[in-house]
């Protein structure tokens, strides 16, 4: 952090250290944020979070926190401190997946008896906030797909128990769009839910799955290959073609999870016709099953983009 810091980057950390020694948050906070523009490095990360924090700045210091939340999994002490920004903006959602990060029990504990807490004290104290939530997200499917998506963030604001509840609703309900379905699984599945999940799939028949005893979409075998693939043949080629396709890649697995596996049987064909649909040439080596859920996501996907 030494070798390429210009003189008036070092005034910036220097008077950042006395803002936070002086216990002057506000004005520290501030002059972290000038620096994180140009330094943007962990520790200059974990003081401006840490100021954010002090002044009460939550919704801010979480986002900038977002930036190195593996390195704040690394330490309790880091760990302990975006949890109890979840906890402050009552993310309890979000707390409670990352406390299912965490491998010790006992620290794992305790966080979640922190989150039921705050959640008791939000009940008493928000209880009609939280009852307008909670029918607005019951009831998602009766809005358009950006009205669905504010309703989903705000459900996240819910008790755990409550979300999950609504969750389970909503998972079986023929009018809720595919996206968010398999949007909840994954939320489900961070919380770490250990009972039988009923689900309506793209195929419009029920299901039911244990969460907790698969594999999360992105370190699934398929997930894992076409990533490889699709970089393989554009990371040097086309990395604008890359990026799209990606996120493309993303939302299509996403729509098919939790049976992603079962679908895409072969990966180098799924991928060759996407690379094709790109390009807009022509494609004849996917068939089948697999070829029809394929043009199924597509078509799904597609949508997004038109609304």
């Amino acid at each position: 952090m030494t070798d390429h810091i210009t003189p008036e980057t070092q005034a910036l950390i220097d008077r950042a250290q006395l803002e936070m020694k002086q216990e002057n948050w506000h004005d520290a906070a501030e002059t972290l944020a000038d620096l994180y523009e140009n330094l943007q490095t962990f520790d200059i990360n974990y003081r401006l979070v840490t100021a954010l924090f002090m002044d009460k700045q939550y919704q801010l210091a979480s986002s900038y926190a977002d930036d190195f939340l593996a390195e704040y999994l690394d330490d309790e002490t880091h760990f302990r401190m975006i949890v109890a920004l979840a906890i402050q903006n009552q993310s309890f959602v979000y707390g409670q997946q990352l406390a299912m990060l965490w491998d010790d029990e006992q620290t794992q504990s305790e966080i979640l008896d922190e989150i039921r807490t705050a959640e008791n004290h939000a009940k008493e104290t928000m209880a009609t906030t939280l009852a307008t939530i909670s029918r607005q997200f019951y009831h998602m499917s009766d809005y358009d797909l950006d009205a669905q998506r504010n309703r989903y963030e705000a459900a996240r604001r819910l008790p755990v128990a409550d979300f999950v509840i609504g969750a389970k609703f909503l998972l079986v309900d023929p009018f809720a769009l595919p996206l968010i379905r398999a949007t909840l699984l994954e939320d489900l599945q961070k919380l770490d839910i250990q009972e039988p999940i009923q689900y309506r799939w793209l195929d419009d028949q029920l299901y039911t799955i244990r969460l907790d005893q698969i594999n999360p979409l992105t370190s699934s075998e398929v997930f894992e290959k076409i990533a490889t693939l699709i970089d393989d043949r554009l990371g040097q080629e086309d990395p604008v073609a890359l990026e799209m396709l990606a996120h493309q890649m993303r939302l299509e697995l996403t729509l098919l999870y939790p049976q992603t596996d079962d679908v895409i049987i072969d990966a180098d064909s799924w991928v060759d016709s996407s690379l094709d649909r790109y390009y807009g040439q022509s494609n004849h080596t996917e068939v089948g099953l697999q070829k029809y859920w394929h043009d199924k996501v597509n078509e799904i996907t597609n949508s997004f983009f038109e609304n």
